[in-house]
């Protein structure tokens, strides 16, 4: 029989998760990126959309289906609004399920984003198990998926990876670890050709500061996703090994964005490397991430998507009636229960916030 976790061991893994749910402020942390720094390229803004599980024949869930495509193109208008944004990151799960009707939709909406974007694919990307298809919609190959986003991140070359240079000083790394074999598991590996490939990419190029982008998530919020757990397939099988990589390279990439968990802004530092997990704006609590990054370090902020007060509270009760979604330890319906789901999923004490790093 598993040993249930104490609500004590269920958050010790949860890094900043544990923060209480009602803690709006933002008290300003320093933690440094390991040394030397890379050269200075100003300040650069960019924002993370992060599994918008497109519809547009959905109904509301968890996913919030129904308004899905409305969800996007709130996003897609406000970030518009931004000034000086020079990119933004879609991280993975753009579709429900790997439909092309889903695909087009979306690409769409994006097309009208003034900044560049980039995307990553993740799990629901591709062609899903049989039991996932519906009458009405086809579906394309992880293949197809990076082609149909050629030139959004993705090269000619159709490999799933990729690397591009921002500004001088700066570059953005793109990762896969899907599994497009074997539909029906929702977690990943890092293939020994990607993380190869990563080694050389950092090496050669020790001068610029690295942003890594994948869907997967390569460390663990809760006790849910260790080895073994419920819900270990929001993280990547061989996480040890690339994390041992990364701590390798941690002076020239100590940024590593992630979506996949559906949770709000958590981070994670582990030698040297900030690990970040990133809010879907497709369930609750439906935000987005804007970044400011330069050679000393970075802020963010999270804000919500515009829509009704209405539809998020309905996602919220969504979630909370959702044993699935809902930590192990917290399966329950009860109002502490409750608060202890929405501690990990709102994180509203790190809504905003800064790392700096030393001089």
């Amino acid at each position: 029989m598993q040993k249930k976790l104490s609500r004590r061991d269920f958050f010790k893994f949860g890094g900043a998760a544990a923060v209480a749910a009602g803690a709006m402020q933002f008290v300003p942390t320093t933690k440094a990126f390991a040394s030397p720094a890379p050269s200075d390229f100003g300040t650069v803004r960019f924002a993370v959309i992060a599994d918008p599980h497109l519809d547009i024949k959905g109904k509301n869930g968890v996913k919030m289906g129904a308004d899905s495509l409305e969800c996007v193109k709130k996003t897609v208008a406000a970030l518009n609004m931004e000034q000086d944004l020079t990119f933004v990151m879609v991280c993975g799960d753009l579709l429900l399920n790997g439909e092309w009707e889903n695909a087009r939709a979306l690409k769409a909406e994006l097309d009208r984003l003034k900044a560049p974007y980039m995307v990553v694919a993740g799990n629901h990307d591709f062609v899903p198990s049989a039991e996932k298809r519906r009458k009405g919609f086809t579906y394309l190959t992880i293949e197809e998926f990076v082609k149909f986003f050629e030139g959004h991140g993705y090269e000619k070359n159709g490999e799933r990876y990729y690397s591009r240079e921002i500004v001088p000083g700066l570059r953005v790394i793109g990762l896969d670890a899907n599994l497009p074999l074997t539909p029906k598991k929702w977690g990943g590996v890092l293939p020994k050709e990607q993380m190869s490939w990563l080694d050389k990419e950092l090496t050669k190029n020790k001068d610029s500061l690295h942003i890594v982008f994948i869907h997967h998530n390569i460390v663990s919020w809760s006790g849910d996703e260790l080895k073994g757990g419920s819900k270990q397939w929001f993280c990547i099988d061989n996480a040890v090994e690339v994390r041992d990589l990364l701590a390798k390279h941690a002076a020239v990439a100590p940024m590593i964005i992630s979506g996949h968990r559906h949770i709000a802004l958590n981070l994670k530092e582990l030698n040297g490397v900030n690990y970040i997990t990133s809010p879907s704006i497709n369930t609750h609590p439906m935000r987005y991430s804007i970044y400011d990054v330069n050679h000393t370090g970075f802020s963010w902020q999270t804000p919500s998507v515009a829509m009704e007060t209405a539809t998020h509270l309905e996602a919220r009760e969504n979630l909370l009636s959702s044993t699935g979604w809902r930590a192990s330890q917290f399966s329950e319906r009860n109002s502490f229960n409750d608060m202890e789901v929405l501690a990990l999923f709102e994180n509203n004490g790190m809504r905003m916030g800064q790392k700096k790093l030393k001089g």
